[in-house]
């Protein structure tokens, strides 16, 4: 079997019923639901299943490989699973012996790990999971993911290593762009809102790809209004965790901030979910957790740097890439669901990790 047909029966093991991998990520990944943690990790495996081996065609070179010459480290964030399995991927297609340090408390590596020895023991020795801090200095190459003084900080560490690669990935933020006018669009807008509803909810907004804001031409009151009503409808089948004190205070004081300063939908009782139109500023950062601003597309900057993902309804796409800079544009509704076959600016290639023997 090649590299990539073991990796497509790893992510199968991970897809089948009662699977017990899924079963403890959803126990063990207790800063989501477990209905959370299904539906994202089940996405995640499926498109793996379906698409690594056309991706080890793709981009995994010809030449054999010296693997004891040829070490990569991944350093990997906290946030969200998905960016560091699909590191380990990479790095196991481009033939690197892998050293892999997740963030405290992340379970999904070892679980990964664990799942690829039952498909296959030699290749799982190829990732050896630490806590050492300074892994990196060992490694021929690193892949980094984290916030952006993370980043800074081990680049500026590695150029003092010659001959060094780095790759890092920190901090983006991404938005939608959308025409609400029924003549412009060709899908039921109710499509639309659900679409919206679920890239803004799905992993509890905490990935660079989750929607912070979405910029509305034609009505965005009932846009926002409608929004709200699908993220209630998301909450309930996939609910978002309970937050601790002081994320569910910030939630909170920033409702009551824009309370003043523009409209305000939230969920009930608890902060699972806001929607809030504001029809005056350029941009706030969100607090997270599916907490979401509508704003008039005029809003739209053009120059808005670090932009990960761009999903659009209504518009084609030359319109929104006149509007606005972004490493991945995609339809509404597959924001959070990206192409294993693309790099969208989350991943170096799989050939630019290797070293020819």
């Amino acid at each position: 079997m090649t590299t990539g047909q073991i990796i497509a029966a790893t992510a199968r093991l991970w897809l089948t019923p009662r699977s017990p991998w899924m079963t403890r990520a959803k126990r063990e990944l207790t800063a989501f639901s477990p209905q959370m943690v299904e539906l994202g990790l089940r996405e995640l495996f499926a498109e793996i299943a379906a698409n690594v081996e056309e991706l080890e065609r793709r981009e995994a070179p010809s030449f054999t490989f010296h693997v004891s010459r040829f070490a990569l480290c991944h350093i990997l964030s906290g946030n969200l699973p998905n960016p560091g399995i699909v590191s380990i991927v990479i790095g196991l297609l481009s033939g690197a012996r892998n050293l892999v340090k997740p963030a405290a408390g992340d379970p999904m590596p070892a679980l990964f790990v664990e799942s690829l020895a039952v498909a296959d023991t030699k290749l799982a020795r190829r990732v050896k999971l630490t806590s050492d801090r300074e892994a990196y200095r060992r490694a021929d190459i690193v892949v980094a993911y984290g916030d952006d003084e993370t980043i800074a900080s081990l680049q500026k560490h590695r150029r003092q290593d010659a001959g060094a690669t780095f790759f890092g990935f920190g901090h983006r933020v991404s938005i939608g762009v959308l025409d609400f006018r029924q003549s412009a669009i060709r899908i039921p807008q109710s499509s639309i809102i659900a679409a919206a509803a679920r890239d803004a909810s799905l992993w509890d907004q905490q990935g660079c790809m989750s929607p912070q804001c979405f910029y509305v031409r034609g009505d965005a009151a009932a846009f926002a209004a409608a929004l709200a009503r699908e993220m209630e409808v998301f909450d309930r089948r996939w609910p978002r965790v309970e937050l601790g004190f002081e994320d569910a205070v910030a939630i909170a004081r920033v409702r009551d901030e824009w309370s003043f300063r523009g409209r305000v939908w939230a969920s009930k009782g608890s902060t699972h979910w806001t929607v809030v139109l504001d029809e005056r500023s350029s941009w706030a950062p969100s607090p997270l957790n599916r907490f979401v601003f509508v704003r008039p597309v005029e809003l739209l900057l053009k120059d808005k740097s670090k932009i990960s993902t761009v999903g659009f309804a209504g518009f084609s796409l030359k319109e929104v890439m006149g509007r606005v800079r972004a490493d991945r544009y995609c339809s509404l509704g597959e924001m959070q669901r990206p192409s294993l076959l693309l790099t969208s600016g989350s991943r170096p290639r799989v050939g630019d990790l290797a070293y020819e023997s």
